[in-house]
């Protein structure tokens, strides 16, 4: 029985280092995150600098009706 558990364990840790060494394409899902990543980012900061413009003329108009 001892014997059996050795041989299991050793089969085990085996394919577990085996399974553990294999390539993982991941070039697909690095270029989709950054494609897709730089779109949005390009998007919040787009408005972001039109809130920013909306505010400053709201600011302005209110500034020169209440001045």
């Amino acid at each position: 029985m001892k014997n059996y558990f050795k041989s299991l364990t050793a089969v085990s840790l085996a394919s577990v280092s085996t399974l553990s060494m294999a390539a993982v394409d991941v070039t697909a899902a690095t270029t989709a995150i950054t494609t897709d990543g730089t779109a949005a980012i390009t998007a919040v900061g787009g408005a972001l600098i039109g809130l920013a413009g909306v505010a400053v003329v709201f600011k302005w108009v209110k500034a020169s009706i209440f001045g």
